[in-house]
């Protein structure tokens, strides 16, 4: 494994740094942030606090900072990280934007989401052509130790995974959120409602993991005519569901673009 610096540790930056640790890789890794208190599940000498020294140590970077913050950042880290391998999972920053910044020419940009915390991330990731095959190798192990991953076929392809796939974990607690107010809008207890919703959403994740099915046959196996569920999904289409999510998706897409010219 390529030594690693791993910038941020926050969400993220603190799930792949716990699950390289959780495979034993933990001694060729280094956890770097400002913020002293978010460095506690790495060992005193596997800290860094200052991004500038996360070069002197590491052959890859691999950036877990909110977009937002990358300038400021590359202010105080100038070109120290040009001859090393660039891992950003930042939503919106293009590769061109992070090469003029860093003056690295391997990178890789990379899409996590929040699954990450539990192993179950899914990550869509793209490299440049200076990437060797040896990065390529370190850019997945990087990935695995959090989930699965899947190589896109071009760079413009991230934005419409991150809107789908990076933020999908939202959309997958705004459904729980209101399955549970609903049953608790029927007068079902709180602690019942929470967990309806909880079984709703971990059953229906098993039924898709077996393959058997995909989600619109499981969808149609459970809508029997003329029954309970063939009503609600009447009023979810008569209501333009389908068109509202496909509305969000795109603006979130959008979102994903327009970061790279904030």
């Amino acid at each position: 494994m390529i030594s690693t610096a791993i910038i941020g540790a926050g969400n993220m930056g603190s799930a792949f740094y716990k699950g390289l640790s959780s495979q034993g890789k933990a001694g060729q890794v280094w956890l770097c942030d400002q913020h002293a208190d978010k460095l506690q599940d790495a060992p005193v000498d596997r800290r860094i606090d200052d991004p500038v020294n996360a070069g002197n140590v590491a052959a890859c970077i691999l950036l877990a900072v909110k977009p937002q913050s990358f300038t400021d950042l590359m202010a105080a880290v100038g070109d120290a990280w040009s001859d090393k391998l660039v891992i950003s999972i930042m939503a919106g920053i293009t590769m061109k934007t992070i090469a003029d910044a860093t003056g690295a020419s391997a990178i890789v940009r990379a899409m996590p989401n929040l699954g990450a915390r539990v192993g179950h991330s899914i990550t869509g990731w793209y490299p440049s052509a200076a990437v060797t095959s040896a990065q390529l190798k370190h850019a997945g192990e990087l990935f695995s130790a959090i989930g699965m991953s899947v190589r896109l076929n071009e760079e413009s392809q991230i934005d419409g995974f991150t809107a789908v796939a990076g933020s999908g974990p939202a959309y997958v607690f705004l459904l729980a959120e209101l399955l549970e107010n609903a049953a608790r809008d029927l007068g079902i207890d709180a602690a019942v409602s929470a967990q309806i919703a909880r079984e709703l959403l971990g059953a229906g994740s098993l039924l898709l993991n077996e393959q058997e099915k995909g989600a619109a046959q499981w969808r149609e196996a459970v809508t029997s005519k003329g029954g309970t569920t063939e009503a609600a999904l009447r009023v979810m289409e008569e209501k333009g569901l389908s068109q509202i999510f496909s509305d969000a998706i795109s603006a979130a897409t959008e979102r994903s673009r327009s970061l790279s010219h904030s």
